[in-house]
């Protein structure tokens, strides 16, 4: 273990902590150390960085310093009985749902105004609308930007319905399906629900992201 630090800590100096590092980057600094060193070689020796856990994989070529580390948001209340809520009345959909709240993990300044988004898939969005309405107050299906502005801020926790896109990656946790890290970073930054993150609050949370977490580039992509 304490071979490994060294050669962690090694490996942030060389590259100045940076959170994501390429296959050519760690050749180069392999070969800076072991000019005759065979590619075959590097990649073996890069695979025994990995199973050591100095390396953890993050997309096709890519590495990030130490063993991966997994992205497993708080579910809070209001989450997960929206979350039951769904599965009983529509058990076969796909869907996520998550809390604008968990962003104050990697915000520079906390926000007070969260509310919940409630991702599920296009041809069944109106139908859920209708169904939440019903049970919980400040249900908005696709609200513009100028109602999520003006109006939302009004109600505590507000449910913010959105289409789920086909091939957003979630995670299963206790039957409930989950942001994970990919799709909260994707969101914020496409999304009209976080323009209040640009700039530089938005770079904070990616910085923070990826330097807390294992974020898969594939997955990101």
């Amino acid at each position: 273990m304490a071979r490994n630090a060294s050669v962690i800590a090694e490996l942030n100096s060389f590259f100045g902590k940076k959170s994501v590092l390429s296959l050519d980057a760690l050749r180069h600094y392999i070969k800076i150390r072991e000019p005759d060193i065979p590619d075959a070689t590097i990649r073996w020796r890069l695979h025994d960085m990995v199973e050591a856990g100095i390396l953890s994989r993050a997309g096709h070529g890519l590495y990030q310093l130490g063993t991966a580390k997994t992205y497993i948001p708080q579910i809070s209340p209001r989450v997960s009985k929206i979350s039951r809520f769904l599965k009983k009345q529509f058990p076969l959909i796909s869907y996520c749902v998550w809390d604008s709240g968990l962003l104050n993990e990697f915000a520079q300044h906390l926000s007070g105004y969260q509310f919940i988004l409630v991702d599920v898939e296009r041809d069944v969005a109106e139908s859920v609308y209708y169904k939440l309405k019903e049970e919980f107050s400040g249900t908005f299906l696709r609200p513009s930007e100028a109602l999520l502005n003006d109006v939302l801020p009004d109600f505590r926790l507000p449910l913010v319905i959105r289409y789920l896109t086909s091939e957003s990656p979630v995670s299963k946790h206790y039957e409930i399906s989950l942001v994970t890290i990919e799709k909260m970073l994707v969101d914020i930054f496409c999304d009209i629900e976080f323009y209040y993150l640009a700039g530089g609050e938005q770079r904070e949370v990616f910085s923070n992201a990826y330097y807390k977490y294992t974020v898969s580039e594939n997955k990101l992509l």
